[in-house]
């Protein structure tokens, strides 16, 4: 857990603004405050890579979601890929992107906000690019020719859980 207790506040407070912003259909179905995680609970449930799905744009605009590498830090999303893929191609005209990570009715926690695309020289991709040198070996700006990490910088924040209790703190 690399994430300060500013850092916890400030996503605790967007999980609450998200969740008091919800429509009846979907406040029906996680009941804030008793079908959901709190922010501590969810730092420590994404502690880690994780295979997560990620929805963004492709060039002409429809949707493309896929399974990607994960990371959380310091309460964002991070995933990388190639600047040559489509998601990226689509991700540079439109900006935005959403991701979830989920086991059946056990959990789920969706963002969804700005893609921020952070090349080699970026003033803050030295952190997350160590942690991928830590994991895989090597860096995603060696993957391809135009690795790139992309930062999901999230303005709506849900979390689920039918059983958040088995969820430590």
């Amino acid at each position: 857990m690399r994430e300060t207790a500013a850092e916890l506040a400030e996503l605790q407070a967007l999980i609450d603004t998200s969740h008091a912003n919800t429509r009846p259909h979907m406040r029906g179905i996680i009941h804030p405050g008793t079908y959901s995680l709190t922010a501590k609970q969810v730092v420590k449930l994404l502690d880690g890579m994780k295979t997560v799905a990620v929805a963004a744009p492709a060039p002409n605009g429809d949707p493309l979601v896929g399974p990607m590498d994960g990371w959380f830090l310091h309460g964002k999303f991070f995933f990388t890929s190639g600047g040559d893929a489509v998601r990226i191609k689509g991700l540079r005209k439109r900006p935005r992107a959403s991701i979830v990570y989920f086991e059946g009715e056990r959990f789920a926690v969706t963002a969804h906000g700005h893609a921020a695309l952070m090349y080699r020289g970026h003033p803050e991709v030295r952190e997350i690019d160590a942690i991928f040198r830590e994991h895989y070996g090597t860096s995603a700006f060696e993957w391809s020719e135009h690795g790139v990490y992309v930062w999901l910088d999230a303005d709506r924040f849900y979390t689920y859980s039918r059983t958040p209790t088995e969820f430590r703190e």
